[in-house]
């Protein structure tokens, strides 16, 4: 079976297809024989994160502690024509949602300088429709599920959220055909790092599962926070700061370094929510962006090459998936196959419908059970 899709090069160096296929459970994955080896299939379908169209802890160095841990997050950005937006729910509904999807580990974003973009797991900075980045005038909606950890109590809890520009928090409760939206923190507008308060508290519980959607929105560049924080209280946005704002008063921006009024909070209680407190939410699967065992790739090779189409071949120390990449090098155009998500050390793919005396270059792609992902160097091959 064969999957071709044309693709911006600019926009894609590790390019896997959107495509979804079969997700397993672990009662189907069971041994098969394919090129001689026994192999197993992933308990996740890797074709529903495609690394060209993900986008990792944009702010942050260590992912989530495991793949059901996390936000998820969309992206939505102002294209020409329309107007400066001042209400992250705004550009939610109105502005343009990027195709890719962003995870977090945590929502923990101290006032910085922000100029360096999105930047997806194969490396590529994400750019608006005139080939921006985008570093202003963009809205983010997270998505998430809080829970207790093992260090938290229970009792009633207030959250806040310390942001720069405008966020607002929503419980989501009804049922997934017919949600319902409880607003609890409103802290919108174009304004510098402001402590927005809940107007409410929330009870929890051992074994809570809270839902909750937080919309943030970018004004103008540079500066940008978003920390989500809680403290036990019996009411809620009694707090002193409650919207106490200035970029330079929570967070020193050139650092992130904390300045007293945000010690100030941490000494009557607040803390940030942690990354043990983030479940993803029941719609999306897992959580592709954690630290796995990244495959070592090797041998890769044409075992036969048609006029029209390839066969290719290569090896991994351990069992992983099988994609590859080819690139026209005379029209640029991208062929991406998908993964049935078998697991192997031994991978042969095969793609039809290339051209005709035609220069390709060649990449596999691997993706191990624990979700390490690895690229091969690049090989040429022609076709007759």
């Amino acid at each position: 079976m064969k999957v071709q899709t044309t693709l911006s090069i600019a926009a894609l160096s590790l390019a896997l297809s959107a495509c979804v296929v079969k997700s397993f459970t672990p009662e189907e994955s069971v041994s098969q024989m394919t090129l001689g080896e026994p192999i197993k299939y992933s308990k996740v379908d890797i074709n529903a994160n495609p690394l060209d169209k993900t986008v990792c802890d944009p702010f942050e160095e260590q992912p989530s502690p495991s793949m059901d841990q996390g936000i998820k997050a969309s992206l939505h950005y102002r294209i020409a024509g329309m107007p400066a937006m001042t209400n992250s729910e705004d550009y939610v509904s109105f502005a343009k949602k990027s195709d890719q999807k962003l995870f977090f580990a945590d929502m923990n974003v101290p006032t910085r300088m922000f100029d360096a973009g999105f930047t997806t797991q194969a490396n590529d900075t994400l750019a608006d429709d005139s080939g921006q980045r985008l570093i202003e005038y963009f809205g983010v909606k997270f998505e998430t599920i809080l829970k207790l950890s093992a260090n938290d109590t229970e009792g009633d809890y207030e959250l806040a959220l310390l942001s720069d520009d405008g966020t607002t928090l929503k419980v989501v409760g009804g049922t997934a055909a017919a949600p319902t939206y409880k607003t609890v923190i409103a802290n919108e507008g174009d304004h510098e790092t402001k402590f927005g308060c809940a107007s409410e508290v929330i009870k929890m519980t051992r074994d809570s599962q809270v839902p909750v959607q937080v919309t943030y929105f970018q004004g103008p560049r540079y500066h940008i926070a978003n920390v989500l924080m809680w403290r036990k209280a019996s009411q809620a946005g009694k707090d002193s700061q409650c919207g106490a704002k200035g970029n330079e008063m929570y967070f020193d921006p050139s650092s992130g370094a904390p300045k007293k009024a945000y010690n100030d909070l941490l000494a009557r209680g607040w803390k940030v929510v942690q990354k043990e407190n983030f479940f993803i939410p029941k719609s999306e699967s897992y959580n592709p962006c954690v630290e796995g065992t990244n495959p070592v790739i090797s041998n890769l090779r044409a075992t036969e090459v048609l006029l029209t189409g390839v066969f290719l071949a290569w090896n991994t120390d351990i069992p992983a998936t099988s994609q590859v990449k080819l690139v026209n090098k005379s029209t640029g155009q991208v062929i991406v196959t998908n993964s049935d998500n078998g697991l192997r050390t031994n991978h042969s793919v095969q793609v039809m419908d290339l051209q005709p005396d035609t220069v390709y270059t060649v990449q596999a792609a691997s993706v191990s059970e624990d979700l390490g992902k690895s690229l091969s160097a690049i090989i040429e091959i022609k076709t007759q």
